[in-house]
């Protein structure tokens, strides 16, 4: 059964999944600059599935393949897989952070393997009238754990490991690392950079990303039900 919900509110998580994909945007193409490794894995995805997200909220602004969007959160999904494992495997049992990103890229291929509609006339979404309907007890669990990271990363005092996570060197979060001599020249001819990643990568704007699109994904499932 379709939630009766607004198509404004659709249209504001649209704005927002864009808002969310094009600051990942800016603090990838800022990590190439600085030199910092960390989180960018975390920045692809969060671009993909903030374009393909506002597409799902807002009808009109989807474009591309539906295959071509599976294969690449198929890609991701496999990547954070294997990144948790390895992360379990060098620092023992723990959650590792890459986790919840694969389960995030689980949940945008179950938006794909069963899809909504869009209105022509608002944009709103709804279930489409044919094809497979998501399984609402799959859709609850995966929305329910996405709602749960979401409040986590909000309650926990380590700031920006969503993003980074709890293992990631501090120059590698910050950018530019190693020895003074060694980068000294690579930090001088990126200081500007350093200084614009330095003030919009903190760990509570990264966490405010996650925190975001774990809220709108949850309600896109729930939608789905």
């Amino acid at each position: 059964m379709a939630m009766s919900t607004p198509s404004s509110l659709y249209y504001l998580f649209g704005v927002i999944m864009l808002a969310v994909a094009a600051y990942c945007l800016t603090l990838l193409t800022l990590s190439l600059a600085t030199n910092r490794p960390a989180g960018r894995d975390v920045e692809i995805s969060h671009i993909f599935m903030g374009v393909a997200m506002a597409g799902m909220f807002v009808g009109q602004w989807a474009f591309g393949r539906n295959a071509v969007w599976e294969l690449i959160f198929g890609v991701l999904l496999v990547w954070f897989v294997v990144q948790s494992i390895q992360s379990i495997r060098q620092y023992g049992l723990h959650l590792p952070h890459a986790l919840i990103h694969a389960i995030m890229n689980f949940a945008m291929l179950l938006m794909y393997w069963y899809p909504m509609g869009s209105s022509s006339a608002s944009g709103a979404m709804s279930m489409s009238s044919g094809g497979p309907k998501l399984d609402p007890g799959l859709a609850f669990v995966v929305a329910f754990i996405l709602f749960a990271s979401a409040v986590f990363t909000l309650a926990s005092p380590n700031k920006g490991a969503s993003h980074f996570g709890s293992h990631a060197p501090a120059w590698a979060v910050v950018g530019t690392s190693g020895t003074d001599a060694e980068h000294h020249d690579a930090a001088a001819g990126s200081s500007a950079a350093l200084r614009i990643e330095q003030a919009m990568a903190t760990p509570s704007l990264v966490d405010v990303s996650h925190v975001v699109m774990c809220v709108g994904m949850g309600f896109m499932l729930l939608l789905m039900t």
